[in-house]
């Protein structure tokens, strides 16, 4: 009976003991914590006489900077009020890059500077957001040259303007949008000139004899070549059948993948970003007809037809625009798929490839034809189209 009591007692130190060691090694941990908590936050807070630090309580501090901030929102180009700015304790690890934010004693600096951007409520006020006055504002540019910063192409865009064709068929008849891309085809007349004179074949051919007197007689010019012929020892000039020569025509995909920016004019300022377009004001629908039946309404004009359209393309192709636009040639925007940058290259069309691709063979010379005579093929002329459009009420009137 005195053996068991003994073993029991032992087991009793022992497990005393053990909790013993276990606590001990529990408040060093706790001591470690804090330390590197500590050493984290930096000096910990409320470290004066009876008040816990971040050591004892093991939180994490951080380190606050009074900045200048927005207290409203402010507009680009106002001129900070007074009650526009304040001063707020702000996290040293979130502050901007150093140099680029006002202090508490910079206060005074920031009021009376001019907004170069907009400054929304709660962000700092960073020195690149004001100016010192209202002129250094423009140095932000326009909408449109900051639109093409945030294209993502192989090489720099510019932006440039082209005329559009107002019946609408040269630019998918005003399908065309702003963020579209598209494809710029172009015609060409060819016609043959002379390398010298760079004036339309055939030239004037002037005929020169001798007088008897021994003077020299230049005739009346004719259009046309002289060749040698059995007709005449003396040859022949070849004259053309009529005025002039005919051009033969070439249409080639140049330009791919040009950005649209604006369709139609800018407003004025040319701030395109977020204006609130203006409401179209609609006419009243006539009064019902006979047995209650609502009239049909009349077709009316559309209200927008742009006439010239702003593409950001490379430096190399806005030369090519403007090449094309001074030389006077048709200029057809086709519309690309959304998302489609594939480069495929094209042929050039011209007679003969249609005759060779599609097998359009000229018909054989028969011995007798219809009545009347096929001397055009039916199509509309674009300025007859024009005025169809109009007349039909799918016109439109310039901007």
């Amino acid at each position: 009976m005195r053996g068991r009591a003994l073993i029991l007692l032992g087991a009793i130190i022992l497990l005393v003991v053990v909790l013993v060691v276990v606590l001990m090694s529990g408040d060093d941990g706790g001591q470690e914590t804090a330390a590197q908590a500590t050493e984290v936050g930096g000096e910990a807070a409320g470290g004066g006489e009876g008040e816990p630090s971040a050591a004892d309580t093991g939180l994490r501090t951080l380190n606050m900077v009074e900045i200048v901030v927005a207290v409203q929102d402010l507009p680009r180009g106002i001129v900070i009020p007074p009650d526009g700015v304040g001063v707020v304790p702000w996290p040293q690890e979130a502050l901007p890059e150093a140099g680029n934010y006002f202090t508490a004693g910079e206060l005074q600096d920031v009021i009376g500077q001019v907004a170069r951007t907009d400054i929304f409520r709660g962000s700092p006020i960073l020195a690149r957001q004001v100016v010192p006055n209202l002129y250094e504002i423009a140095q932000t540019g326009s909408d449109a040259a900051a639109l093409m910063r945030t294209f993502e192409g192989d090489e720099p865009r510019v932006a440039i303007s082209i005329p559009l064709d107002p019946t609408g068929v040269g630019q998918v008849a005003y399908g065309i949008q702003a963020g579209d891309f598209v494809d710029v085809i172009l015609s060409f007349l060819y016609i043959d000139v002379d390398p010298t004179f760079q004036t339309r074949m055939p030239n004037n051919v002037s005929l020169i004899t001798r007088l008897e007197t021994g003077e020299l007689s230049i005739g009346s010019p004719r259009q046309g070549r002289p060749e040698a012929s059995t007709l005449s020892p003396e040859g022949v000039l070849l004259s053309p059948s009529e005025s002039s020569q005919r051009p033969r025509l070439v249409t080639q995909r140049t330009v791919t993948g040009a950005w649209v920016l604006r369709v139609g004019y800018f407003p004025p300022g040319g701030d395109i970003i977020g204006a609130t377009p203006t409401p179209q004001q609609f006419e009243t629908l006539p009064p019902p007809g006979e047995g209650g039946q609502p009239a049909t309404p009349q077709a009316t004009a559309t209200a927008f037809a742009p006439l010239i359209i702003t593409l950001a393309v490379t430096p190399q192709e806005a030369l090519v625009l403007t090449w094309a636009v001074d030389a006077q040639i048709p200029i057809t925007l086709a519309l690309r798929a959304a998302g489609d940058t594939t480069e495929i290259a094209t042929d050039p069309v011209t007679l003969d490839y249609m005759i060779r691709t599609y097998n359009a063979q000229p018909p054989v010379a028969l011995e007798y034809a219809l009545e009347p005579p096929i001397t055009s093929v039916r199509r509309f002329d674009i300025g007859r189209l024009y005025d169809f459009l109009a007349k039909s009420g799918g016109g439109v009137p310039a901007q």
